[in-house]
């Protein structure tokens, strides 16, 4: 694991990403505020040439928010940048709700992308032709923008004059705009959505997303409607990989939380009753790698 720091396009100040990949180096324990993980912190990539799967967390979240998939896939092979969203992150979230977030969320992917594949220590042990994606809710509107979606904002404030009851996705803010974000990044060859916001896509908007999908719904997602997710499915020009997760919450998507900040963190560390997160995360990593081996032609030995 290694933390990149790099230019973001949008005004020029310093984004960074957590790097997660590969290694023949011993693991240490590593503690990252309240995380303790088992890592070779700084080590050297191992040989080889490896896909590389590029990470967008919710909005208001972390780098760190998806750490226990970001590692499932680094032990199948797999090089993971997560990007850590300026703007709006955790400690720095004045841009949500806003224009600009919308817009900026997938330059700095590609910002992030461009600055993993130029770095020295990662630059000859990625495979630049098989690259994939995975965004988490505001992450996977992220995403899908860099797969060829066409993001119309002003369908956002359309959606938050009638949301649908018990929907909290519009407690975000929305300005009043009728931008439209396109930014595609041919370099993105298969995507995982979870839980992604999908209003700001018109049919139309999608017909140039057709790369591998795979996408999941929370049953009891308290965020995202599960009109926008199914709409979102419907909409696809061709159909996804698509699973709804029996009994989760939106924030089933986020690694377990250590239970001396539950309280602290507040929803995103909680569950339906009866839902197990740790349970589920053990099926959904290696879902998640299991779709990328296949959507990026990965051969294991033995499988």
């Amino acid at each position: 694991m290694r933390v990149l720091a790099f230019t973001d396009p949008s005004d020029g100040g310093m984004s960074r990403a957590v790097v997660w990949y590969p290694t023949d180096a011993p693991e240490t324990l590593a503690r990252r505020g309240p995380f303790t993980f088992r890592v070779a912190e700084g080590a050297p990539v191992a040989e080889g040439r490896h896909p590389l799967v590029m990470l967008s967390h919710g909005s208001g979240g972390s780098a760190f928010g998806h750490a226990d998939t970001a590692m499932a896939l680094a032990r199948r092979g797999y090089v993971v940048a997560a990007v850590h969203h300026r703007g709006n992150t955790f400690d720095d979230d004045r841009d949500a709700g806003t224009e600009r977030m919308w817009r900026n969320r997938p330059a700095q992917l590609s910002a992030a992308l461009d600055h993993v594949l130029a770095d020295p220590d990662l630059a000859g042990r990625i495979d630049a032709d098989r690259i994939g994606a995975f965004g988490f809710s505001a992450g996977g509107y992220t995403v899908l923008v860099a797969a060829g979606g066409v993001a119309e904002l002003g369908r956002i404030a359309d959606h938050c004059r009638t949301p649908p009851d018990g929907e909290r996705f519009c407690d975000l803010g929305n300005e009043e705009t009728q931008a439209r974000i396109e930014a595609r990044d041919p370099r993105i060859r298969a995507a995982v959505l979870a839980a992604p916001v999908g209003v700001p896509f018109h049919k139309d908007g999608l017909a140039g997303v057709t790369i591998p999908i795979r996408l999941y719904r929370s049953e009891r997602d308290e965020q995202i409607a599960s009109s926008q997710v199914d709409g979102l499915r419907d909409r696809l020009p061709s159909p996804p990989e698509y699973e709804v997760i029996r009994d989760a919450g939106h924030f089933a998507f986020l690694m377990p939380m250590p239970a001396a900040i539950a309280a602290e963190v507040g929803p995103p560390a909680s569950d339906p009753p009866g839902f197990d997160r740790a349970a589920f995360h053990e099926r959904l990593n290696a879902e998640i790698a299991d779709f990328f081996d296949r959507a990026l032609a990965i051969e294991r030995q033995g499988r």
